[in-house]
């Protein structure tokens, strides 16, 4: 009687994970630090012997929790991962297809906003000194119409409210929910010409509320900037899909 042989082979795995795991390594390997430049995607393909594609699948992967930073037209850079419960909630690397956006920002803004709220009623004279902070950088972007600056300011300021919660679940939910939408919001205030400022002006408005210890003016002055962001991102996928010419805001 013929006997089976018990297969030991390894589950299957997609290349952009072992990719991933790769890059990171080589981070380590090479003894590279946060702010370090690791490498274009271009390099990495030549370095590792893999498709661009996957490649660019596992930079984003990485770039998703924080371990590298993609700089437009400036390579790969080391980045700070993110503690143990900032993706726990949420699949960072997960896709989102545009029409589960309107629900993507539903949840956001439920989140948010209850974040203001909460922000508002113990925030720290430091906390506030950072958004203050963050919101100078995000208007000084806006003026300059740096789309890349303005969306490093634009998280910090987010991130920041979500911190001063003192809430470490909302501050993960909010990390997650941030990365997963935020080529949607790059769509959103990169298309509508004065998008930046108004979103720069309002950002300033719901630090006044939170500065003032008003929590539920700083709860509405947040779900007001939330609907601004995603009518601009809804008007915006309009003119792009069926060529709808783009209004400036009020």
């Amino acid at each position: 009687m013929a006997t089976g042989t018990k297969s030991t082979s390894a589950p299957y795995r997609p290349q952009y994970e072992v990719a991933a795991e790769r890059i990171a390594q080589i981070i380590i390997t090479d003894e590279l630090q946060a702010g370090d430049r690791l490498a274009t995607e271009s390099e990495l393909t030549e370095r590792l012997g893999l498709s661009r594609s996957v490649i660019h699948e596992a930079v984003k992967v990485l770039a998703a929790t924080g371990r590298v930073r993609p700089r437009k037209g400036g390579g790969i850079f080391v980045g700070t991962p993110e503690a143990p419960h900032r993706s726990a909630f949420i699949d960072v690397s997960m896709s989102v297809d545009p029409k589960d956006v309107a629900g993507l920002f539903i949840f956001r803004t439920t989140l948010e906003v209850q974040s203001a709220r909460l922000a508002a009623s113990g925030i720290s004279l430091r906390e506030v000194r950072e958004l203050q902070a963050a919101v100078n950088r995000n208007r000084a972007a806006a003026l300059a119409e740096n789309l890349e600056h303005f969306h490093e300011s634009d998280v910090a300021f987010h991130q920041g409210i979500a911190d001063a919660t003192h809430n470490p679940f909302f501050a993960s939910a909010i990390a997650a929910v941030l990365r997963l939408m935020s080529w949607a919001v790059e769509l959103a205030v990169g298309g509508t010409p004065g998008s930046l400022l108004v979103a720069a002006e309002q950002h300033q408005a719901i630090l006044n509320a939170l500065q003032g210890e008003q929590s539920e003016a700083a709860a509405g002055a947040m779900q007001e900037h939330l609907q601004t962001v995603m009518s601009s991102y809804q008007r915006e996928l309009r003119r792009r899909l069926i060529g709808e010419t783009t209004e400036t805001l009020p």
